[in-house]
């Protein structure tokens, strides 16, 4: 006689995330945020197996949810629960209908979470090259790299002199949001920078140790520089590529941006090596040094 066979037990929640997590390879970071969000906004569900979220009861937790949070957080969960539950299925057979799309077809979601603004005007250039010039050598450092290369805040405060060849002329960002390991040529002004920061250091050393990201707008505010937030350096030096004439395909290397998936040519076929993006950068670092002492001049 055939034996019956037996459904494989299912895990809770709480496993599930840590397994979708592992399977996924998301950075520490990044997993430290999705269980935070699950443990505060469902933490009745945290320990119940996930067959339970398909109950009537984990949609109206969605949808209250929904209504008592911020859009990007609002953003991020419905996001998140939706891959979920698509990883679910997928792995242990389930057909978990994700609540927050019958939400959005009804309007019960807030509108989607809108980039923010650039502070950091054209304008405020030579205020904030001021400011920054009044700040200790270390924090000036970080913020005029940051601005001359558009590294985004972790990747600056986390290289390491080991990842800077200043004979190659090369510098190595390995741990970037895409994942996937970032150069970049070292400039004249860049070069600057980085052998001052260099100097005395071993291999494994971080150049901007100390530094704490989230409060070097402020310490710049507090001697003049107008208000800025440190993504709008990033956005500074793309806008001004594109004033310059630097193309799309540059600036996304300069920037690691990854093409969208409809764009094949740039996606598959089209890459730049640190190279091809040396002159470009070139011209965008002469550019904002210019505007900031054409400026100067003029508020003189």
């Amino acid at each position: 006689m055939p034996s019956k066979r037996i459904k494989p037990k299912l895990p809770t929640l709480r496993v599930a995330i840590q397994t979708y997590c592992d399977d996924k390879r998301l950075k520490p970071k990044s997993r430290k945020h999705y269980e935070s969000i699950l443990r505060v906004h469902f933490g009745d569900w945290m320990d119940m197996p996930v067959s339970s979220l398909a109950d009537s009861a984990f949609a109206d937790d969605c949808l209250k949810f929904a209504k008592r949070c911020g859009n990007a957080r609002v953003e991020v969960g419905r996001g998140l629960v939706g891959a979920l539950m698509k990883y679910l299925n997928a792995v242990h057979g389930l057909t978990l209908v994700n609540p927050f799309i019958n939400f959005a077809a009804a309007g019960l979601l807030p509108e989607r979470a809108k980039p923010r603004e650039r502070r950091l005007q054209d304008e405020d250039l030579p205020a904030w090259r001021a400011a920054v010039d009044k700040l200790p050598e270390k924090q000036r450092d970080f913020l005029l790299l940051s601005i001359f290369t558009g590294l985004r805040r972790n990747e600056c405060a986390d290289l390491t002199v080991g990842k800077i060849d200043l004979v190659g002329g090369v510098v190595t960002i390995p741990d970037t949001k895409n994942g996937k390991t970032h150069t970049l040529p070292i400039t004249p002004v860049m070069r600057e920078i980085l052998e001052r920061r260099c100097a005395g250091l071993g291999a494994d050393d971080v150049i901007f140790k100390g530094v704490c990201a989230d409060h070097l707008w402020n310490m710049a505010m507090r001697v003049g520089s107008p208000r800025f937030m440190l993504h709008d350096l990033r956005k500074v030096l793309a806008t001004v590529g594109e004033r310059v004439g630097v193309g799309d395909t540059a600036l996304r290397r300069i920037l690691n941006h990854t093409a969208p998936k409809s764009d094949v040519l740039h996606k598959h076929y089209v890459s730049l090596s640190v190279l091809d993006v040396a002159e470009p950068l070139r011209l965008i670092q002469e550019a904002l040094i210019e505007m900031m002492d054409i400026c100067s001049e003029k508020s003189k």
